[in-house]
């Protein structure tokens, strides 16, 4: 397996009118998933990891129309659109439940295969969860529920992705032989002791001697 040469660069985090967004750049996709919790957070900090899907000059970007209705129907992304984050929004204040609004991207040097998609639930209620993909699929579709307690309050969402293989004119087919980016993102924890919210961007470039990698970790963090 080939080495890499890990560079990094940090940045704050820009968040729009809304509780946060987590949004990869346009031309990446994401490509993880993931929520930390620990003693000092009640569902735990969002995070997700973006990799290289296309050009960002013929890349074009959308939310969805109405927000997701969480009432387990195929929402996000369709056809040759691909999950490129999300907008995130607090529905209740007590449980930290949070609804995620997805945002879809498109590219003529993009196709979906349909018939390569599968489902996989995500995550359980109220726990941390970690889900990813390999290089040569990305998110689509997503799913959700509503999950309530026995007092009727609503404590978390369940999320169920649509993967799906794809091809890209634009992603190096040389890198196949490139081991997997590996980025540490900003600070462990923030001054309350919860994890920071992350964005992770990770390209890997194939240097002079085309005998080795490197790989270019872009962090982006901000404190919930």
């Amino acid at each position: 397996m080939i080495d890499y040469l890990l560079i990094f660069a940090v940045f704050p985090m820009i968040f729009a009118d809304l509780d946060f967004s987590l949004q990869c750049q346009k031309g990446y996709r994401v490509t993880a998933i993931r929520r930390i919790k620990n003693a000092y957070s009640i569902l735990g900090s969002l995070s997700i990891e973006c990799e290289p899907i296309s050009e960002a000059a013929t890349t074009s970007c959308d939310s969805l129309t109405k927000s997701p209705q969480c009432n387990g129907g195929i929402e996000g992304c369709t056809g040759n659109s691909w999950l490129s984050g999300f907008k995130a929004y607090l529905v209740e204040n007590e449980t930290q439940a949070t609804i995620l609004d997805p945002i879809c991207c498109s590219s003529p040097s993009v196709t979906i295969d349909p018939i390569s998609c599968i489902n996989d639930q995500i995550n359980m209620p109220k726990r941390s969860f970690s889900h990813s993909i390999v290089s040569d699929l990305t998110y689509r579709g997503v799913q959700c529920w509503h999950q309530y307690d026995a007092e009727s309050r609503l404590v978390d969402l369940i999320w169920k992705v649509e993967i799906c293989g794809f091809q890209s004119r634009s992603v190096n087919e040389n890198l196949s032989s490139c081991s997997e980016c590996k980025c540490e993102c900003g600070i462990r924890q923030c001054g309350d002791g919860r994890e920071p919210i992350r964005v992770v961007h990770k390209r890997a470039n194939r240097l002079l001697d085309a005998s080795n990698c490197s790989c270019d970790c872009q962090c982006t963090y901000k404190c919930p």
